[in-house]
């Protein structure tokens, strides 16, 4: 009976640790599994609504203010009086999505697009507002500074000064404007987004 029971304990040892290696084993395998397991993702680029985009028309993509002093000669019958006004405006930079060419978007591959944008631009001439005048310097006499033929000529020399200072500002517009392009493309799944500007 002694040797039975014993005989029946190793059995039992036996098969215990044949479980524990086979559980040992599974899980171990499991994990080589997991582990070694990888899932390709494909992105596929959805379509970008370009009617939609062509139809922005003018799109702004940096907006600067400036202040303008200029001068004119009040000429009296005895003497001259030099006037310094000063004029406000804001003036818009940007892209006319209007003179976008019908390929301005060309795809290649699904996951490379080709933008040919039109040349940043001033968009809105009418940026002078003419009603907002300090006068600077010599009399505030605004009878003289309405009549049509000097205030024709003070809008004209603010307005073409105005439009210089803000040119130089046109590689900042530019850039505004790739960076968005190539965020709203890269959005829609395109790896490679490439963007050039008409005149460059």
């Amino acid at each position: 009976m002694k040797v039975l029971r014993n005989i029946k304990l190793i059995a039992v040892a036996v098969v215990c640790i044949a479980i524990i290696i086979g559980a040992v084993y599974m899980c171990h395998f499991t994990k080589s599994v997991k582990t070694g397991h990888t899932t390709e993702v494909t992105v596929t680029p959805t379509p970008v609504d370009l009617d939609s985009i062509r139809n922005i028309g003018q799109w702004s993509f940096l907006s600067i203010e400036l202040d303008q002093v200029v001068d004119t000669i009040d000429k009296g019958f005895f003497s001259s009086d030099r006037i310094s006004v000063g004029y406000h405006g804001t003036l818009h930079y940007g892209i006319d999505m209007s003179k976008a060419d019908k390929d301005w978007v060309k795809i290649e591959n699904d996951t490379t697009v080709n933008i040919t944008l039109p040349a940043i631009t001033l968009l809105d001439k009418r940026f002078l507002d003419e009603r907002n005048v300090k006068v600077y310097e010599g009399n505030d006499d605004m009878d003289f500074i309405n009549k049509p033929g000097v205030r024709a000529a003070l809008v004209s020399k603010a307005k073409a000064e105005m439009v210089r200072r803000g040119d130089q500002h046109k590689g900042e517009a530019q850039a505004n404007a790739e960076s968005e392009l190539r965020r709203l493309f890269t959005s829609h799944g395109y790896k490679k987004v490439n963007i050039q500007f008409k005149g460059e």
